[in-house]
Protein backbone atom coordinates (compact mmCIF):
# COMPACT_ATOMS: atom_id res chain seq x y z
CA UNK A 1 0.00 0.00 0.00
CA UNK A 2 1.15 3.79 -0.85
CA UNK A 3 0.07 6.06 1.54
CA UNK A 4 -0.91 9.55 0.16
CA UNK A 5 1.48 12.36 1.09
CA UNK A 6 0.22 14.37 3.77
CA UNK A 7 -0.10 18.33 2.23
CA UNK A 8 -2.05 19.79 5.01
CA UNK A 9 0.58 19.71 7.82
CA UNK A 10 -0.99 17.22 9.89
CA UNK A 11 0.58 14.11 11.29
CA UNK A 12 2.77 12.06 8.72
CA UNK A 13 0.87 9.07 8.20
CA UNK A 14 4.00 7.20 8.43
CA UNK A 15 4.35 8.22 12.41
CA UNK A 16 0.96 7.59 12.67
CA UNK A 17 1.82 4.40 11.39
CA UNK A 18 4.58 3.38 13.31
CA UNK A 19 3.35 4.50 16.33
CA UNK A 20 0.99 2.05 16.32
CA UNK A 21 2.54 -0.60 14.37
CA UNK A 22 6.34 0.13 14.53
CA UNK A 23 7.01 -2.90 17.24
CA UNK A 24 5.73 -5.11 14.37
CA UNK A 25 7.56 -3.64 11.50
CA UNK A 26 10.51 -3.67 9.69
CA UNK A 27 11.46 0.21 8.20
CA UNK A 28 13.78 0.61 5.62
CA UNK A 29 15.20 4.18 5.57
CA UNK A 30 15.48 6.14 2.29
CA UNK A 31 14.41 3.33 0.09
CA UNK A 32 14.24 5.58 -3.14
CA UNK A 33 11.33 5.77 -5.86
CA UNK A 34 12.43 1.73 -6.41
CA UNK A 35 11.60 -0.62 -3.78
CA UNK A 36 14.53 -3.44 -4.66
CA UNK A 37 16.88 -6.18 -3.65
CA UNK A 38 15.08 -6.97 -0.27
CA UNK A 39 16.13 -10.28 0.17
CA UNK A 40 17.90 -9.40 3.03
CA UNK A 41 15.37 -7.50 4.68
CA UNK A 42 12.78 -10.21 4.18
CA UNK A 43 15.04 -12.38 5.75
CA UNK A 44 14.99 -10.56 9.00
CA UNK A 45 11.33 -9.52 9.11
CA UNK A 46 10.30 -13.12 8.78
CA UNK A 47 13.24 -14.24 10.98
CA UNK A 48 11.72 -11.87 14.04
CA UNK A 49 8.13 -13.03 13.00
CA UNK A 50 7.00 -9.06 12.02
CA UNK A 51 3.93 -7.98 10.60
CA UNK A 52 4.77 -4.82 8.29
CA UNK A 53 7.45 -4.33 5.35
CA UNK A 54 7.27 -0.39 5.44
CA UNK A 55 9.43 2.24 3.09
CA UNK A 56 9.92 5.57 3.85
CA UNK A 57 11.43 8.02 1.39
CA UNK A 58 11.26 11.64 0.67
CA UNK A 59 10.47 10.97 -3.20
CA UNK A 60 6.78 12.07 -4.31
CA UNK A 61 5.93 8.30 -5.14
CA UNK A 62 7.54 4.96 -4.49
CA UNK A 63 6.99 1.95 -5.87
CA UNK A 64 7.63 -2.07 -5.81
CA UNK A 65 9.20 -3.07 -9.08
CA UNK A 66 8.84 -7.18 -9.31
CA UNK A 67 11.94 -8.04 -11.87
CA UNK A 68 14.02 -5.87 -9.60
CA UNK A 69 12.44 -6.45 -5.95
CA UNK A 70 14.56 -9.76 -4.82
CA UNK A 71 18.40 -10.75 -6.17
CA UNK A 72 17.18 -14.69 -5.34
CA UNK A 73 13.20 -14.84 -6.40
CA UNK A 74 12.98 -18.59 -6.06
CA UNK A 75 14.31 -18.22 -2.63
CA UNK A 76 12.39 -15.30 -1.46
CA UNK A 77 9.10 -17.08 -3.08
CA UNK A 78 10.17 -20.54 -1.52
CA UNK A 79 10.63 -18.28 2.38
CA UNK A 80 7.29 -15.96 1.37
CA UNK A 81 5.63 -19.10 0.87
CA UNK A 82 6.64 -21.15 3.96
CA UNK A 83 5.83 -17.78 6.04
CA UNK A 84 2.30 -16.74 4.57
CA UNK A 85 1.42 -20.78 4.55
CA UNK A 86 1.54 -20.94 1.27
CA UNK A 87 0.23 -17.50 -0.23
CA UNK A 88 3.56 -15.57 -1.50
CA UNK A 89 1.36 -13.12 -2.54
CA UNK A 90 0.25 -11.92 0.92
CA UNK A 91 3.26 -9.93 1.50
CA UNK A 92 1.99 -7.27 -0.41
CA UNK A 93 -0.55 -7.09 1.77
CA UNK A 94 2.51 -6.44 4.21
CA UNK A 95 4.08 -3.51 2.45
CA UNK A 96 3.19 0.08 3.17
CA UNK A 97 4.99 2.69 1.70
CA UNK A 98 5.32 6.45 2.23
CA UNK A 99 6.51 8.86 0.16
CA UNK A 100 6.53 12.53 0.63
CA UNK A 101 8.16 11.91 4.51
CA UNK A 102 11.72 12.85 5.10
CA UNK A 103 13.15 10.24 7.27
CA UNK A 104 14.24 12.49 10.23
CA UNK A 105 10.42 13.12 10.75
CA UNK A 106 10.97 9.34 12.80
CA UNK A 107 12.96 10.98 15.38
CA UNK A 108 12.02 8.88 18.37
CA UNK A 109 9.16 6.80 16.53
CA UNK A 110 9.61 3.15 17.66
CA UNK A 111 10.30 0.40 15.11
CA UNK A 112 11.55 -3.45 15.20
CA UNK A 113 14.24 -2.81 12.77
CA UNK A 114 16.26 -0.21 10.66
CA UNK A 115 17.15 -0.69 7.38
CA UNK A 116 19.78 1.68 5.56
CA UNK A 117 20.15 0.85 1.54
CA UNK A 118 22.54 2.77 -0.40
CA UNK A 119 22.92 6.05 2.43
CA UNK A 120 24.41 8.95 0.21
CA UNK A 121 27.52 10.30 1.14
CA UNK A 122 27.35 13.32 4.20
CA UNK A 123 23.39 11.95 5.58
CA UNK A 124 24.14 10.68 9.02
CA UNK A 125 21.30 9.51 10.68
CA UNK A 126 23.10 7.75 13.81
CA UNK A 127 21.01 10.14 16.53
CA UNK A 128 17.97 9.53 14.29
CA UNK A 129 18.25 5.14 14.13
CA UNK A 130 18.92 5.02 18.09
CA UNK A 131 16.00 7.46 18.79
CA UNK A 132 13.37 4.89 17.11
CA UNK A 133 15.66 1.69 19.74
CA UNK A 134 15.46 -1.19 16.71
CA UNK A 135 16.56 -4.46 17.90
CA UNK A 136 18.82 -5.05 14.87
CA UNK A 137 20.11 -2.34 12.14
CA UNK A 138 21.31 -3.42 8.46
CA UNK A 139 23.40 -1.23 6.15
CA UNK A 140 24.08 -2.61 3.12
CA UNK A 141 25.57 -1.67 -0.16
CA UNK A 142 28.47 0.23 1.88
CA UNK A 143 30.83 1.23 -0.73
CA UNK A 144 31.06 5.20 -1.57
CA UNK A 145 27.86 5.50 0.87
CA UNK A 146 27.49 6.90 4.31
CA UNK A 147 28.30 4.26 7.19
CA UNK A 148 26.36 4.75 10.30
CA UNK A 149 28.59 4.65 13.07
CA UNK A 150 26.36 2.98 15.75
CA UNK A 151 29.74 1.99 17.89
CA UNK A 152 29.89 1.88 21.81
CA UNK A 153 26.21 3.75 21.22
CA UNK A 154 24.13 0.83 22.54
CA UNK A 155 24.69 -1.47 19.48
CA UNK A 156 27.37 -3.47 18.60
CA UNK A 157 28.06 -5.34 15.20
CA UNK A 158 27.11 -8.73 15.08
CA UNK A 159 28.69 -11.95 12.77
CA UNK A 160 26.45 -14.63 14.86
CA UNK A 161 22.95 -12.89 13.57
CA UNK A 162 24.44 -12.64 10.29
CA UNK A 163 24.80 -16.31 10.02
CA UNK A 164 21.65 -16.75 12.36
CA UNK A 165 19.80 -14.94 9.42
CA UNK A 166 21.38 -16.20 6.69
CA UNK A 167 21.98 -13.08 5.16
CA UNK A 168 23.93 -13.00 1.59
CA UNK A 169 26.06 -10.79 0.64
CA UNK A 170 25.01 -7.42 -1.13
CA UNK A 171 26.92 -7.06 -4.27
CA UNK A 172 30.15 -7.55 -2.75
CA UNK A 173 33.50 -6.89 -4.92
CA UNK A 174 35.11 -9.51 -6.07
CA UNK A 175 38.19 -7.91 -5.53
CA UNK A 176 37.51 -8.44 -2.04
CA UNK A 177 36.89 -12.55 -0.98
CA UNK A 178 34.33 -12.91 1.45
CA UNK A 179 33.20 -9.68 1.91
CA UNK A 180 29.70 -9.10 2.08
CA UNK A 181 28.91 -5.59 1.97
CA UNK A 182 26.64 -5.23 4.59
CA UNK A 183 26.89 -4.49 8.65
CA UNK A 184 24.68 -6.12 10.60
CA UNK A 185 24.19 -3.88 14.03
CA UNK A 186 22.27 -5.76 17.27
CA UNK A 187 21.27 -3.55 20.00
CA UNK A 188 23.28 -4.77 23.28
CA UNK A 189 20.12 -5.98 25.51
CA UNK A 190 18.50 -7.93 22.10
CA UNK A 191 20.05 -11.20 22.28
CA UNK A 192 18.32 -15.07 22.24
CA UNK A 193 19.32 -16.98 25.36
CA UNK A 194 21.45 -19.62 23.66
CA UNK A 195 23.87 -16.15 22.54
CA UNK A 196 23.70 -15.18 25.76
CA UNK A 197 24.49 -18.24 27.76
CA UNK A 198 27.14 -19.89 25.14
CA UNK A 199 30.43 -21.43 26.56
CA UNK A 200 32.14 -18.57 24.57
CA UNK A 201 29.97 -15.55 25.06
CA UNK A 202 32.20 -13.22 26.83
CA UNK A 203 34.82 -13.54 23.62
CA UNK A 204 32.06 -12.88 21.31
CA UNK A 205 31.02 -9.69 23.14
CA UNK A 206 34.85 -8.66 23.70
CA UNK A 207 34.86 -9.18 20.18
CA UNK A 208 31.92 -7.36 19.02
CA UNK A 209 33.07 -3.99 21.71
CA UNK A 210 36.19 -3.82 19.76
CA UNK A 211 36.11 -4.33 16.60
CA UNK A 212 32.30 -3.38 16.20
Amino acid sequence: MQHEIDIKGFTKPAITFLKENGHTSIVSLGCGQQVNRIDNHLRLMTGLNLNYYVGIDCSPYIEMVSEKLFMDPDDMTALLAQYYRGRPGRFREAVNLFPGTFVEELAGVHCAIVVCQRVYPNFFWKDLIMSMSPKLVLQEDLHGCERQKLRGEHYVRNWSKIRHFNLKPFRPWPVFPGEKNLMLWRRRDFGDKQEESGKFRWLKRLREAFIG
